[in-house]
């Protein structure tokens, strides 16, 4: 779908939905429309040009961002902070360690687990990732004006806090 197809998709979805629900798809389509723009152009880069995956991104930015100074987590840390299920989070660890974004180092509390940490390789590609990620997501934004930013942050926050 693009934008000039929008307005068309809302009726057809209007039109689809039970009579109860029709009106909140004047939202709704356009905002799965800006988030699979914003998600797969994000996606894009990660992969085209540094080789990872969204969640490879998502637990080297975990890491790279820990209270920790030295960039160490528990995988049972990162999976709770990052909604990941056990399984999920081993194999992107495995993937990360593979390319030797991370190392798994001994945990001298619990011996029966590893702890991670990222390693200086991971952290280069982290930070320069966010740094694209990060400007292609103000390209998506940057047709709002600050004072626009705000209020959107705003509703976005209210909706939230009412889940």
């Amino acid at each position: 779908m693009n934008i000039n197809e929008l307005d068309e998709e809302i009726e057809i979805a209007k039109e689809r939905s039970p009579n109860t629900f029709n009106e909140v798809v004047n939202v709704t389509v356009p905002f799965y429309m800006f988030h699979r723009i914003l998600f797969d152009g994000s996606a894009k880069i990660q992969e085209e040009k540094y080789q990872i995956s969204n969640s490879e991104l998502d637990v080297m930015c975990c890491l790279l961002m820990t209270w920790d100074e030295e960039n160490i987590l528990s995988p049972t840390k990162i999976y709770e902070k990052l909604l990941f299920t056990t399984g999920g989070i081993t194999k992107v660890l495995k993937k990360l360690e593979e390319k030797k974004y991370i190392k798994r180092l001994d945990n001298k509390y619990d011996k029966r687990s590893k702890l991670v940490k990222l390693t200086i390789p991971g952290k280069e590609v982290c930070e320069k990732a966010l740094i694209d990620v990060m400007a292609y997501e103000e390209k998506c934004f940057s047709s709002l004006e600050e004072d626009e930013k705000k209020t959107f942050k705003g509703l976005l926050t209210k909706m939230l806090k009412n889940l």
